[in-house]
């Protein structure tokens, strides 16, 4: 009993080992898909990091070559200080690379409130004029006064002190709203021979000379009013560059006014509403709300990290990455909040794209655990298969070995007392010889069956289809067989409809298909010795058809041999027990004969009962004439 246990207890090892090296390699790739995740979150939220700050950068690199093109002049007269901004309107139109931004130039003269005046610049006359506050600029004049009666000029500021540091002093103000930019415009006077003054021979602080402070006086404001228009395709074409992919937009990109009305002022999709941007993947301010943040953005170090002994006055020099025109800060409206960029991903939140990039990683690698496991389990099954087919070759042999010793033996025996001489009488010859022709065609018949079988492995049986009649070819059959020495008794009844139509098949093939079938009727039948024939016609749904069953009153088929009698060399438990002779290929054959003729065959098992076999073949057309049926 020890060597098949063995065999046995080395399968279900072999087959543990591999279902714990599936579920180690699953568990792998959930961790590595986990990982991977991670890393591919953390990729996408620095390149949109970045796509922001270069869209801010590029953005106030635009509004910085404005503020630079129309900086002030320091030494402009209160009466005519707004001349050369119409020279710099002509200077920008020429050069800038986008001239439409700006679409209209403004001078508020702050001179006082009686003469306080806007004019307008009319660049076809390269003039200055009068001009009432438009609707679009009417909100803006009081901020500016305001913010003049705020400005320490020459006669509030105290002698010899510099004024109070003000960035808006001279800075740009981008007023959203509008939009529009405005600065304000000082003259500031030194004195003549006035200069900062130092001391080389001494480095105490006490040795320095402080220089004295200018006066400061404000002249008015510069108004640039924007082109809506320019600006929408500006921030059109930055979302187009840093946020776009060759497919389109990857993330849905909105600029927003700040506060409670969150007005939009631009959108890629004009189709998705701003709400569904909320929460964003990326946000931040178009505007720096600082000096200092303003360098940030375009990447500069703080004023603070300048080399020593470096002068930090206005004009001091400074590298080619650190120049900067004066003038050239630009901070957002200080009654508003500044614009707002807004990044969202196009399909959902970030978390939710890159889980969906998760589940179908893991989808495509658990796809290929699962094709590795069907094809293990394929090879498993194939090996069963394979050992189950070789051990029924062996019975097949073996069975074959001995169906095919007893009828030469038999055969071997009465010839050797026929050529002895131990026969004379005539009765006792005839007799020999109806044993020699009836084993020879018993040996006949096996090998037939054996040749039948190798020859539909090699290839496939060609069958000459034409009208038969089914009587004949039972009636045929049954002749046959009764000559068989072990049918002697058999009892067969034959159930046969008068308007039986006929059958497209092949008649050699169709009587060998049925001699298999009450053959195996005839083994398994038990001691009852009784067969049933029976043929009928049956409706289906591809045209009228013929039923030809075959019973007995055997012991049945046990129901888990019942779905492989039809392999070849399979013999079922009943059979082995009770040592009934075969192959194994009967049933195999009339099956393949069957389907071959384009019709089926069909096992039912009433266990104590007996077993029904059931062929089914195409009926012939109406007008068909049979085929002579010969034996």
């Amino acid at each position: 009993m020890a060597p098949p246990a063995r065999p046995a207890f080395l399968r279900v090892a072999l087959v543990t080992v591999l279902a714990a090296v599936l579920v180690l390699l699953a568990v792998l790739q959930y961790r590595w898909s986990l990982e991977i995740s991670r890393a591919e979150r953390t990729r996408i939220e620095a390149s949109l990091n970045t796509s922001v700050s270069q869209f801010r950068q590029e953005f106030n690199r635009e509004l910085a070559q404005i503020s630079t093109a129309f900086h002030s002049d320091p030494t402009a007269g209160p009466d005519d200080f707004w001349q050369p901004y119409a020279e710099r309107y002509q200077a920008w139109s020429r050069t800038a690379t986008r001239p439409d931004l700006v679409a209209n130039l403004y001078v508020w003269n702050a001179g006082g409130a009686a003469d306080s005046k806007l004019l307008m610049l009319h660049p076809q006359e390269n003039q200055f004029a009068p001009q009432d506050w438009p609707a679009p600029l009417a909100g803006l004049r009081p901020g500016l006064e305001e913010q003049s009666r705020q400005t320490p000029g020459s006669d509030s500021a105290t002698p010899g002190t510099p004024p109070a540091p003000d960035v808006r002093s001279f800075a740009w103000t981008l007023e959203e709203r509008i939009p529009a930019m405005a600065r304000p415009v000082y003259n500031v006077s030194r004195p003549r021979g006035a200069r900062w003054s130092r001391r080389e021979s001494s480095g105490s602080p006490e040795s320095r000379s402080a220089p004295a402070a200018p006066p400061r006086v404000l002249l008015g404001f510069v108004i640039l009013e924007l082109n809506r228009a320019a600006l929408d395709r500006l921030l059109g074409e930055l979302a187009q560059r840093y946020f776009a992919g060759p497919d389109g937009f990857i993330y849905n990109v909105a600029v927003v006014a700040g506060g409670p009305d969150g007005a939009v002022v631009y959108r890629s999709d004009p189709q998705v509403a701003v709400a569904s941007l909320t929460p964003p993947d990326a946000h931040a301010s178009l505007l720096p709300a600082s000096p200092g943040e303003s360098r940030a953005i375009e990447g500069l170090p703080p004023r603070s990290s300048a080399p020593r002994g470096r002068a930090r006055g206005e004009g001091a020099a400074r590298g080619p990455s650190q120049a900067r025109p004066r003038g050239a800060f630009i901070l957002p409206s200080a009654g508003e909040e500044p614009w707002r960029l807004l990044a969202r991903h196009r399909g959902g939140s970030l978390e939710a794209v890159v889980a969906a990039d998760r589940r179908r990683n893991l989808l495509v690698s658990f796809g290929v655990l699962l094709v590795l496991a069907i094809s293990m389990a394929l090879v498993i099954v194939l090996t069963q298969r394979t050992r189950r087919l070789a051990r029924m070759q062996m019975e097949f042999v073996a069975g074959v070995s001995h169906e095919l010793r007893t009828p030469v033996a038999v055969i071997c025996s009465a010839a050797d007392n026929l050529a002895d001489g131990l026969v004379a009488a005539r009765e006792q010859v005839k007799d020999y010889g109806a044993l020699i022709r009836n084993e020879g065609r018993r040996l006949s018949g096996m090998i037939e069956q054996i040749l039948d079988f190798a020859s539909g492995q090699s290839r496939r049986a060609t069958y000459e289809l034409r009208p038969v009649a089914v009587p004949d070819v039972i009636a045929a059959v049954l002749a046959d067989v009764s000559a068989l020495p072990e049918a002697a008794g058999l009892n067969v009844e034959q159930e046969i409809d008068p308007d039986l139509p006929l059958v497209e098949a092949d008649a050699a093939a169709l009587a060998r298909c049925l001699e298999n079938l009450v053959l195996n009727a005839l083994k398994h039948g038990g001691e009852s010795r009784w067969a049933r024939v029976r043929a009928e016609a049956a409706g289906a749904q591809n045209g009228s058809r013929v039923r030809i069953s075959v019973k007995d009153r055997g012991a049945g088929i046990d129901p888990a041999d019942l779905s492989h009698i039809f392999e070849p060399f399979y013999r079922g438990k009943a059979a082995r027990a009770g040592q009934i002779h075969g192959a194994g290929l009967g049933l195999s054959l009339a099956r393949s004969m069957a389907e071959g003729m384009g019709g089926r065959l069909t096992a039912t098992s009433d266990p104590g009962r007996g077993n029904t076999f059931t062929l089914e073949l195409p009926a012939a057309a109406a007008t068909a004439e049979p085929l002579p049926h010969t034996a």
